[in-house]
C-alpha cells in the first residue's frame, strides 16, 4: 500500500510517499530514503520507488520524501544546505517512528550520493538508526570533490549566469558551511550495521569515497561491508546494475533489521 504523506520541519512542508506492508500484525521494521543533490524521492530510473516496493513486499515500512527545496517539498533550492537536509532527515525519522505498525527499535536509512553524505551524518547523530545503506556516498575524505566544489565557489557566477546553465541555483550558505562539515567524522559515532555500495566506474563521486567510509568503519564490532559494482556509474544505470543494488540492499535490511 502506498499513500502520500506530509510533514513539517522549520515551518516548511515536506512531501513524501509512505510504503506500507500488507498482512503483518506485529510491528514492522522501517527505512527512510535520502535522495541526492538535485534529486527527488523517485531518483533516476525510479530506483527509489522500486527499492521501496521490494522492501514493503517483505514486511517493511518505507518513507521516501523530498528534502526542502527539492521535488514537491516547500522551499527554494537556493536555500538548501547539507545541515538543513540532515535536519529534514532526522525529522523524517521522528515521523516514521511514531507511526502505528512501525517498530521504533528497527529503523534503517538509505542514502544516494549526497543523500549518502546525509546518511553518514545522521547515522552518527541519531541512535535510533540501527542499519544504514549508502549508495555512491559523497565523503569529505578523500577530499577531491569537496575541493572542487570549494574552488568553484571562489568564482561563483551571478544567479542569472547560473540559471542559463542550471536552474538549480546553489546559495552562499551551502558553500559557507561546507568546510565545517565532516561526514567521515560523524559516521564514526555510528554503532549499527553499515553497507556501502559504489560503482567502480562512477565519475561523479569516485569509488574512493565509498572505500574511505568502509576503511573508517570496518574495524568495528558491528557488521560492515563494501560492495563494488564492476564498471557501474553513479546511479547504476543499467538493468543489471540496478537489480544487483536493489537485491543487495533489500537483503541487507532483511538481515540487519
Amino acid at each position: 500500500m502506498e499513500r502520500p504523506i506530509v510533514f513539517y520541519n522549520h515551518g516548511q512542508q515536506l512531501n513524501g510517499i509512505l510504503h506500507s506492508p500488507v498482512g503483518y500484525n506485529a510491528p514492522c521494521p522501517a527505512v527512510v530514503f535520502f535522495h541526492g543533490f538535485t534529486g527527488t524521492k523517485v531518483e533516476p530510473h525510479r530506483i527509489f520507488v522500486k527499492t521501496a516496493r521490494e522492501l514493503a513486499t517483505i514486511g517493511f515500512y518505507v518513507l521516501r520524501f523530498d528534502f526542502r527545496g527539492s521535488g514537491d517539498s516547500a522551499g527554494d533550492f537556493s536555500e538548501m544546505t547539507i545541515s538543513g537536509e540532515i535536519s529534514d532527515a532526522i525529522k523524517s525519522i521522528d515521523v516514521l517512528t511514531t507511526m502505528q505498525g512501525v517498530d521504533p527499535e528497527r529503523i534503517g536509512i538509505l542514502g544516494l550520493s549526497m543523500g549518502g553524505c546525509v546518511a553518514a551524518c545522521v547515522s552518527g547523530q541519531d541512535i535510533r538508526v540501527k542499519s544504514a545503506v549508502m549508495w555512491a556516498p559523497l565523503s569529505d575524505d578523500p577530499p577531491d570533490r569537496k575541493h572542487e566544489i570549494l574552488e568553484r565557489a571562489k568564482n561563483t557566477p551571478t544567479p542569472e549566469e547560473i540559471a542559463q546553465l542550471n536552474p538549480n541555483i546553489v546559495g552562499e550558505a551551502f558553500y559557507e558551511e561546507l568546510p565545517h562539515l565532516s561526514p567521515s567524522a560523524s559516521i564514526q559515532q555510528f554503532a549499527g550495521a553499515l553497507l556501502v555500495i559504489h560503482g567502480s566506474g562512477d565519475d561523479v563521486v569516485p569509488v574512493s569515497h565509498g572505500r574511505r567510509y568502509y576503511e573508517l568503519m570496518c574495524e568495528r564490532d558491528a557488521l560492515t561491508e563494501l560492495e563494488i559494482v564492476d564498471k557501474a556509474d553513479h546511479t547504476f544505470n543499467t538493468v543489471a546494475w540496478e537489480q544487483a543494488v536493489i537485491a543487495r540492499s533489500v537483503a541487507w535490511f532483511q538481515r540487519t533489521l
